[in-house]
């Protein structure tokens, strides 16, 4: 019985990381860090239900579900922040390409400034007359 508890303290921890490394990731994606909140909190209350409990069968059950809740929890809003990232990234490059391109600049004519160049500086200016 000794191993079935360990395994279960593995398990939650490795959940544990498994949503810490899913929030790190996230970047900001809040679909993304709110399955990795409930992974946290699942393998955290994985755990105390293992320490806590004076029945190894009944904490290795609520344990065993506890942790497959979670992970489930994890992949399925994971995988909703990874569809939804595609989905911009998708929507941002069409709206890239709809964009029309900028007017090409013009050559100057000596002594005067083309539309899209910056003045000439003073020194240019008294090198062109020297």
């Amino acid at each position: 019985m000794d191993a079935w508890i360990w395994g279960a303290v593995a398990m939650a921890l490795v959940l544990v990381v498994a949503g810490g490394i899913a929030w790190w990731l996230a970047r900001g994606c809040v679909l993304t860090m709110v399955g990795a909140t409930g992974a946290i909190l699942g393998g955290v209350i994985s755990l105390v239900t293992v320490s806590v409990m004076l029945d190894p069968d009944t904490a290795l059950r609520a344990a065993g579900i506890l942790t497959v809740v979670s992970g489930a929890w994890l992949l399925a809003w994971a995988l909703a922040g990874g569809i939804r990232g595609q989905r911009l990234l998708r929507a941002e490059q069409r709206a890239d390409a709809a964009t029309p391109a900028p007017a090409p600049r013009t050559a100057a004519t000596p002594g005067t400034v083309s539309p899209g160049a910056a003045a000439p500086t003073a020194a240019a200016v008294r090198a062109r007359h020297i």
